[in-house]
């Protein structure tokens, strides 16, 4: 065989690898200010990450949204003033690297001004939720925190983002927790336990806003032509999380634990404890405008709902 036909029958064969594994980079500056605003006139200080030096702090972080085999690299920045920080998924295993491209053997927190070089591969369709581990609970309730999407290519209904597809990512903020006081946490490169006021939240939030404002699932002017929708719910608090759907959207869990999707006569109910997920596929089609969806947050070990909201279906 000459040079040439083996060029020729080399590319297609580069092509479809270049395809199937392809490489994701991704870089996340880790930060220690920034505010979100929970009501008219006040303002709390946040941690969070963004892509940019000069990007706002958003809740949840910067999304990850890859396919199902990617091979994914993240260049982690931390620019954050206090103690160093770091990059965790419980459910994905990140392999540590030096910038010489050395694999790590112990995980190590990174420093002021300092970059973490971390890397996965996507093994399994999903939502997950990383996070920043140090001083736990301390930096993902002050909001370190951002969502990873796996998708099968395969699948045409999940396979890309569209209208079809909603994430509300919930927590919970206790004001007392982000105070200048503990919020200005004087740099530290051991990483000394910090001792924090008893968690007592009072504001409750999807997607970095209070959970009374989320307007709903989608416009009601959809519904004939949009009647299937991809929900991903996460809980980034540290409460339990409990949604109820109401019995006719015949909701189909495609990611999460199967004991976290249960039915009754009167409702769908979805069960999420601290940094779980799920993926649903629901059906709009029966649904009528007055219908409600019901968000609970409740405290883990008295299982005392502590907020309750209703989020109409569509608006």
């Amino acid at each position: 065989m000459n040079k040439l036909n083996k060029i020729i029958l080399l590319f297609p064969l580069l092509l479809i690898i270049n395809t199937v594994f392809s490489q994701t980079e991704n870089l996340i500056i880790g930060r220690t200010t920034g505010s979100i605003s929970l009501k008219k006139n006040l303002d709390i200080r946040v941690f969070g990450f963004s892509k940019s030096l000069s990007g706002a702090i958003f809740l949840p972080g910067p999304s990850i949204d890859i396919n199902l085999k990617d091979t994914v690299n993240i260049d982690f920045w931390n620019i954050s003033q206090g103690n160093p920080a770091s990059l965790i998924c419980n459910n994905i295993n990140f392999l540590q690297y030096t910038k010489n491209k050395k694999q790590l053997v112990a995980k190590e927190p990174i420093d002021h001004m300092e970059h973490g070089f971390y890397s996965f591969v996507a093994k399994k369709t999903g939502t997950y939720l990383y996070y920043s581990p140090e001083n736990y609970p301390f930096n993902i309730q002050a909001g370190m925190f951002g969502i990873i999407i796996i998708r099968d290519k395969k699948n045409t209904s999940l396979n890309k983002k569209s209208n079809n597809e909603v994430l509300w990512c919930s927590n919970e903020i206790d004001t007392k927790w982000h105070t200048n006081e503990i919020m200005d946490v004087e740099h530290d490169n051991i990483n000394e336990k910090l001792v924090f006021p008893e968690y007592l939240p009072n504001y409750f939030l999807i997607n970095g806003q209070r959970a009374k404002k989320i307007k709903g699932l989608q416009s009601i002017k959809n519904k004939e032509t949009n009647n299937t929708l991809t929900i991903r719910l996460v809980n980034a608090g540290l409460y339990r999380h409990e949604i109820a759907f109401p019995l006719n959207m015949n909701l189909k869990l495609i990611f999460g634990k199967v004991n976290s999707l249960t039915k009754s006569t009167k409702k769908i109910k979805v069960t999420l404890n601290k940094g779980e997920s799920v993926e649903l596929l629901v059906s709009l089609k029966n649904v009528t405008k007055k219908e409600k969806i019901i968000y609970k947050y409740i405290e883990p070990i008295s299982s005392t709902v502590k907020n309750k909201t209703r989020i109409p279906v569509f608006f």
